[in-house]
């Protein structure tokens, strides 16, 4: 677990919790790279939803996937705020957050606070029983620091009869992105 970037750590936990067939949700397609971790563990018997609220985000997207070889007839790539989350999807498996700007394209550009949050709520009633949730926040930034915090927030309020949480983070790097994995009981 050392000596990994915090999304390839995420990648890692994840694949012990998804599985062929499965259904799963790239909220913040960006470059491609959760998407392509999702195609690859759903295979063609699964399906993933990759939102981004930007047209060049979901072409970068496209671009991965043709180019590592996946058959995109399972992956919907949606052009909008993960936000409207529900108005696609219902009861997925996996659903994951890279929050932040897109790593080589415009930093004005950043996830926000209030979709997120909006988006998560919705997330946590759309997860299936047994269903993974993870957030990679990234406290380096002023809008950030708002979104890490509101979802330290949200998440400290959910029930531990319905969900656990925990919480991964470097303490001796400041400012370090911050990796929330939320599960949901199989009694939901």
């Amino acid at each position: 677990m050392f000596n990994l970037t915090v999304t390839e750590r995420c990648h890692r936990i994840l694949a012990e919790y998804i599985k062929e067939g499965d259904v799963a949700v790239d909220c913040t397609a960006g470059n491609g790279h959760d998407t392509l971790f999702l195609a690859r563990a759903v295979g063609e018997a699964g399906m993933v939803y990759a939102f981004d609220v930007q047209k060049e985000a979901i072409e970068n997207t496209s671009r991965l996937l043709s180019k590592s070889g996946i058959d995109i007839s399972n992956v919907s790539l949606i052009c909008d705020s993960h936000a409207n989350l529900a108005d696609y999807i219902s009861r997925p498996n996996i659903i994951m957050y890279n929050l932040g700007y897109m790593p080589g394209g415009d930093h004005s550009i950043t996830t926000t606070e209030t979709d997120t949050l909006k988006s998560l709520e919705i997330a946590l009633d759309l997860i299936a029983p047994g269903g993974v949730i993870s957030v990679i926040a990234y406290p380096g930034h002023a809008e950030g620091a708002r979104e890490m915090d509101s979802i330290k927030s949200l998440l400290s309020e959910l029930k531990p009869d319905k969900f656990e949480v925990v919480t991964i983070t470097q303490d001796n790097r400041k400012n370090a992105p911050v990796l929330f994995l939320i599960s949901a009981h199989h009694d939901l």
